[in-house]
């Protein structure tokens, strides 16, 4: 079958998936999407053909052509719906989702094999959850929502246990729900990282095993609220201990015949590696830095390939670093009200010069075929860039970033600083090689 005759198929809760879309129109497929969220109802308008319902995405499907791309979970009785009629998905499925939405099943999986995971107590009340941190104030304790409390309310660090008792006061009185499952798990010290795995149907492509470091924080010095991912770094790593840790994962994965990506999220203390939660699906940002930066040849190709279990040749970027920096406007990074439309987007130039080094979020393109604002909330691009160093790899896109013209843009300038302590930290404690 000629690979241009593939058609993709992207199905988004909040448009994070754009920037896949887009890049496999512009290397010449068919591409249509859904998304569900109304607040990013303009995102991806007159850039790629959108869809009002899913069933117009699925409908005539055919196995021999149709790709289908999951940007996120929660949607895998669909995605293995989709399996059953024959159809290839890379991205979804309700395993997946348990992994990430139920957190005590995935410590479970961690237990299963041999991952440690810092003292962890599951709670289905507020009172109850009180009730515990104040029998044991002297204990600092991470607030981490499961099941559909997480799409309410996330996670939190505490400062101490009074800080963690008001929180969940304010939680409880905040959210509506008879059920709100969540954990409170020791906090340890230590460099936070992750370490991404990749399967077809069960089997372990080894050399697309890599690391991440990330930011969080929207200001430097890790400074003010959490926007998710405002930087990363990303590097394919052939084995450490770390690695180690991760691929105690496989054997597991074999046996329910996973498919796709898992990420291990991990703290890296002193005495241990520690397993925290798993992403099992595209990872914003650092699935687009690694596909852009570390995987060569053309997008299309490989979705298409691991998602039919074909995948066999692949092209890397050896002893490379991928770095990124995402930019923003306000109100990102909260989620409670939505961005304004049409702000232009310039200084990236012709679409030739920036297409291979750019994700798109939250943008569109006005009647004249520019990039502008999209909505949504405030998200906008990712910039990356590959180089032999750390320094390397994010000093072009934080150029990038101050030679662009947008009202309110915010982005991080000090990731390459950061990002080198961790090194050096992971170093110290023989992490990584």
């Amino acid at each position: 079958m000629n690979e241009q005759s593939t058609r993709f198929r992207l199905i988004s809760e909040t448009s994070d998936g754009l920037g896949f879309a887009v890049r496999l129109k512009w290397e010449g497929y068919d591409v249509s999407a859904w998304i569900r969220s109304a607040d990013a109802k303009a995102v991806g308008d007159r850039l790629i053909t959108k869809v009002g319902d899913i069933d117009d995405l699925v409908r005539d499907a055919d196995p021999e052509r149709d790709v289908f791309v999951f940007d996120t979970s929660g949607n895998g009785l669909i995605a293995d719906a989709l399996r059953e009629r024959g159809l290839a998905v890379i991205g979804g499925s309700v395993l997946m989702d348990r992994l990430e939405r139920d957190r005590e099943y995935g410590y479970e999986v961690m237990k299963e094999c041999k991952i440690d995971v810092p003292h962890t107590e599951s709670f289905t009340s507020f009172a109850d959850g009180i009730e515990f941190v104040e029998q044991h104030p002297d204990v600092r304790w991470v607030y981490k929502p499961s099941k559909q409390l997480g799409d309410l309310s996330p996670s939190h660090v505490s400062y101490d246990s009074d800080d963690l008792i008001q929180m969940l006061t304010n939680i409880e009185m905040d959210v509506d729900i008879a059920d709100p499952q969540f954990e409170l798990q020791a906090f340890r010290k230590g460099i936070a990282m992750s370490t991404e795995l990749w399967f077809q149907n069960g089997e372990f492509i080894a050399p697309l095993t890599n690391h991440t470091l990330e930011r969080k924080e929207l200001m430097n010095d890790d400074i003010g609220p959490s926007g998710g991912c405002l930087g990363n770094v990303v590097w394919l790593c052939d084995g450490c201990p770390v690695c180690s840790v991760a691929k105690r994962l496989v054997p597991w994965c074999e046996r329910n015949r996973y498919h796709g990506m898992l990420d291990l999220n991990v703290i890296v203390a002193e005495d241990s590696v520690y397993g925290l939660e798993f992403t099992p699906r595209c990872g914003y940002d650092a699935t687009p830095t690694f596909l852009w930066e570390l995987v060569k040849g053309g997008l299309g190709g490989f979705l298409a390939d691991i998602s039919r279990g074909n995948l066999r040749d692949l092209d890397l970027r050896r002893e490379t670093f991928a770095g990124a920096v995402r930019i923003t406007i306000p109100p990102w990074p909260t989620e409670k009200y939505t961005a304004e439309e049409n702000v232009p987007i310039r200084g990236l130039g012709k679409p030739k010069d920036w297409q291979r080094n750019t994700y798109l979020y939250n943008v569109k393109a006005d009647q004249d075929g520019e990039l502008v604002t999209g909505g949504a909330w405030g998200i906008l691009l990712l910039l990356t860039h590959n180089a032999q160093t750390i320094r390397g790899a994010l000093r072009p896109p934080t150029e990038r970033c101050k030679q662009l013209k947008i009202k309110n843009k915010q982005y991080r300038t000090d990731l390459a600083d950061r990002f080198l302590d961790d090194v050096e930290k992971l170093e110290a404690v023989g992490a990584i090689y």
